[in-house]
């Protein structure tokens, strides 16, 4: 394993610190390495939840290019399909 040199801030020192008093970890370096796991954990799911963003409005761009969409106008129209939307998505 490489060895490397990093600077934290008080603040994270002091946390590091206190996750190896309290036997959470061992020593400093299993504190960055678990931190930085769920690190990657996170941009991973953030990387999915913008791909998923985006095949979502792929969808709605093929729809409207298909005409297969519908206006939407006014209060009591919208607050309508919100309620449709929630229904569907609580049905799933």
């Amino acid at each position: 394993m490489t060895a490397r040199n990093v600077s934290l801030t008080d603040n994270l020192m002091k946390f590091v610190d206190l996750q190896v008093q309290t036997g959470r970890h061992q020593d400093a370096s299993q504190v960055v390495e678990e931190a930085l796991r769920r690190y990657a954990d996170d941009i991973a799911t953030e990387a999915a939840q913008i791909r998923a963003v985006r095949d979502h409005i792929e969808d709605g761009r093929r729809a409207i290019a298909d005409g297969n969409f519908r206006l939407v106008a006014g209060e009591v129209e919208s607050a309508a399909l919100l309620a449709r939307l929630t229904r569907r998505r609580h049905a799933e």
